[in-house]
């Protein structure tokens, strides 16, 4: 009769800083030409969404993003959740326990989307209300939409986990190339509606290709191991990693909630500095596709993850550097190429809200990564960060510039605290 394996029978190996670099970047790029896609659409529905109101318009489509992104980003703490408990498994070479696991969890996320929905159902036309009067109908097929994405992250964390990045790329891929075609379809055919309608058939599209990559992601599933993950460590993780990534999903929009509350008759050309600023949480978001499952895997394997996470931030810092550099030369100009001049007023402020983005895209790479590792105080720190940022943001009334720099205030001190933590779990002798 023989006894368990090793916790760590046969290290899946750290990649070198080269294979770093290509996972990161392959990653990264397919991410970003699928939000340089979504930006487009964006941009393009600016001057075909209906005219008799049109920055009324624009700035309901800007609000049912920024609630999409509020109700789906959890998706991506539930993601953390699934790599942690896959990683445990693969580290011990379980690879049909973790098969067998995956199939359950694709099956428990259907049956939770499909509850979902009728919540999401019953409280559309009071969300509708508080953002303003806006559609229900839109607000449920966003809030369906965003459930879809939930479900999508549950099988890229097993692409992920097992370190499959090109079907994870091609999936990126796709979902950016079905939003561009269905959401300007939708729009022309039934205004903002119909582009939130059009977000959710991508998302059905996208989420059939998870499936069908994730299906087949798990290496040697014939492989056995024996033992049991840790109990309760699946359910602290998705607490701490829910709260942690709602209150990501605030701060990314808490501006454009609060604008559009306080000044609607200026939330339109609001909305457009914010669509440019917020494409760097979007390029944070598509690198920690990346950065979580190799963080996961470092330390199951008692290392630190050192140089993948320098790979990450160090890839982030050109985007940034970048898109500052061309706002601070002429803010206006670079709105100017993909906005109509009624929507140019607010490129004053273009400056100070990239900059509060690049600190928020820094604060959700550092959660990633301590979140992946287990240090669920992350959470804590962001829900007083969120409450913080939303007294503050509130205090400048709807103002453009006001608004723009209390919440590069408010990133400023989240963003610090986060880099204290994750310096101080890099300096840690502890390793598992």
């Amino acid at each position: 009769m023989t006894g368990p394996e090793p916790a760590h029978a046969e290290p899946l190996g750290a990649p070198s800083t080269r294979a770093s670099l290509s996972h990161a970047l392959g990653v990264a790029i397919a991410g970003l030409v699928a939000n340089g896609l979504n930006l487009i659409v964006t941009v393009v529905l600016a001057r075909i969404l209906p005219g008799h109101d049109h920055n009324a318009a624009y700035g309901a489509f800007a609000q049912m993003v920024g609630l999409y992104v509020v109700v789906s980003l959890p998706g991506s703490a539930i993601a953390i959740a699934v790599v942690r408990r896959s990683s445990w498994w693969l580290a011990r070479r379980g690879n049909a326990e973790l098969d067998a696991w995956r199939r359950d969890s694709t099956l428990l996320a259907v049956k939770a989307l499909a509850i979902f929905s009728v919540v999401a159902l019953a409280v559309s036309p009071l969300i509708g209300s508080a953002l303003g009067g806006r559609s229900w109908i839109a607000v449920f097929m966003t809030m369906l939409a965003a459930g879809c994405w939930v479900a999508i992250a549950v099988e890229r964390a097993f692409l992920q986990a097992c370190r499959r990045y090109r079907p994870l790329a091609v999936n990126l891929f796709l979902e950016g190339g079905a939003r561009t075609t269905a959401v300007l379809a939708g729009a022309a055919l039934w205004g903002v509606t119909g582009a939130v309608t059009g977000i959710l058939v991508a998302e059905l599209a996208t989420w059939a290709n998870a499936w069908r990559a994730a299906a087949t992601a798990v290496p040697a599933p014939a492989m056995s191991a024996p033992g049991s993950p840790p109990s309760g460590e699946i359910g602290g993780d998705l607490v701490a990693s829910i709260t942690a990534f709602g209150m990501l999903a605030l701060l990314q929009y808490v501006d454009v909630f609060l604008v559009g509350r306080l000044n609607a008759s200026g939330s339109g050309r609001y909305a457009a500095i914010a669509v440019v600023a917020k494409t760097l949480v979007y390029v944070a978001i598509v690198l920690s596709y990346y950065l979580l499952p190799e963080a996961s895997i470092g330390h199951r394997e008692g290392s630190h993850a050192r140089r993948q996470l320098g790979v990450v931030l160090a890839i982030y810092v050109v985007p940034c550097a970048l898109l500052l550099g061309l706002a601070a030369l002429a803010p206006r100009s670079l709105l100017g190429i993909v906005y109509p001049a009624r929507l140019l007023g607010a490129s004053g402020s273009l400056v100070t809200l990239i900059g509060a983005m690049a600190l928020l895209g820094v604060s959700f790479l550092l959660s990633t990564y301590l979140l992946a590792r287990g240090v669920r105080l992350v959470a804590v720190w962001l829900l007083a960060g969120a409450a913080v940022a939303i007294v503050l943001v509130s205090t400048a009334h709807g103002s453009w510039q006001g608004t723009a720099l209390r919440d590069l205030e408010a990133q400023a001190v989240i963003a610090a605290g986060l880099a204290v933590g994750t310096v101080l779990v890099l300096a840690s002798r502890r390793r598992t």
